[in-house]
């Protein structure tokens, strides 16, 4: 893949005591928020990529949902703002089987359908800032989201309970594509938007066939809840103003992790072992002294790899196979303003 070892100062710092592991399987700087990290031949090549790339409020929750097999995750960064006003999240969803992954930011939901095939999500604008100047900027949403103002002007609501700012929610989803490496996957890969101006909140059907938007928000608070849905067609885009009378709404169980907060410290020195399982080998996702290693524990093995560095931070949970690894890692450059350690995820690939 690469002609030649290029050799760049750490996206992570690492203690001075680990780096001959570091030596053995390294992540390395690109210069990009997403970094490729080159090891040796036999180790694996990992990827580093942030749940968000965009606002991180004055708290951020770190939530996570796995597929029933457990190869498939989907990983939400939800800030908060100040007494806990809206902010738009991001999310990365990776499918070890198919060996897909993409990552957004500027929503306010996010969820897979039943058969984790398909990704909803209700994309975030501002219509109107709360910076004061009063500026309107229904006309650049308007070009964005192939939405009349009327439309987006009807459809917006208060983001702010102490400011004028208005916000609207337009409904998208992504189609997982079987075979991410073939060419008529990449249309199905792309987000697709529809020209609604609803998504405040978003759910699937139990059958899977229809993606449920919810209304907006009564209060300007981050998780207040819709309470009507509207049902739009994934595949045609077709919406009707109510869901079926005997639509039931598929329960997305999130798990939550920690909420980062520059007054709440994390300790970051370790966390319990995961288990994995990599066709006959099974391995350790271990954190420690601030770094996550793979360790292999496959029972009986004659010849075990040796212990390979994923990245600075502490590992929160993984698939089955091992493939996405959501952790906390520090910041490369963090801002005196911000939680100094973000949500990311590690791509480790064989």
């Amino acid at each position: 893949m690469f002609k030649s070892l290029l050799i760049h100062r750490p996206r992570f710092p690492l203690p001075a005591s680990l780096f001959p592991l570091f030596l053995a399987a390294c992540v390395v700087d690109s210069g990009k928020k997403e970094t490729t990290a080159d090891t040796s031949r036999l180790a694996p090549v990992v990827t580093v990529t942030p749940v968000n790339r965009g606002t991180h409020g004055m708290a951020e929750r770190v939530l996570w949902a796995f597929s029933p097999d457990g190869k498939a995750v989907l990983a939400v960064a939800d800030p908060g703002g100040v007494e806990n006003e809206p902010v738009a999240n991001g999310f990365f969803f990776g499918d070890e089987t198919r060996g897909f992954q993409t990552q957004m930011d500027s929503v306010w939901d996010v969820a897979p359908s039943p058969d984790w095939k398909w990704i909803g999500f209700g994309r975030a604008y501002t219509v109107v800032p709360g910076d004061g100047a009063r500026t309107d900027l229904l006309t650049d949403v308007s070009r964005r989201t192939s939405i009349d103002t009327a439309t987006l002007r009807a459809g917006s609501f208060p983001s702010s309970g102490m400011s004028l700012s208005r916000a609207v929610a337009q409904a998208g989803v992504i189609h997982v594509p079987e075979n991410p490496r073939a060419q008529a996957s990449v249309d199905s890969a792309v987000p697709r938007l529809f020209p609604v101006a609803r998504g405040w909140r978003v759910r699937w059907t139990t059958d899977g066939t229809t993606l449920a938007l919810g209304n907006n928000p009564a209060r300007a608070v981050d998780n207040e809840p819709s309470q009507t849905w509207s049902a739009l067609d994934p595949v045609t885009g077709a919406q009707h103003g109510t869901l079926p009378s005997n639509a039931k709404l598929a329960d997305l169980k999130l798990t939550g992790g920690p909420t980062l907060d520059r007054s709440l410290p994390i300790d970051m020195n370790q966390s319990p072992p995961i288990k994995i399982e990599r066709g006959n080998q099974t391995f350790n996702i271990q954190s420690e002294r601030g770094v996550i290693t793979l360790v292999e524990t496959t029972p009986a093995a004659a010849n075990k790899t040796a212990p390979r560095v994923v990245g600075a931070g502490i590992a929160l949970a993984a698939t089955a196979g091992g493939r996405y690894i959501i952790a906390l890692a520090p910041r490369g450059k963090p801002d005196a303003n911000e939680i100094a350690i973000e949500p990311v995820v590690y791509t480790v690939t064989w």
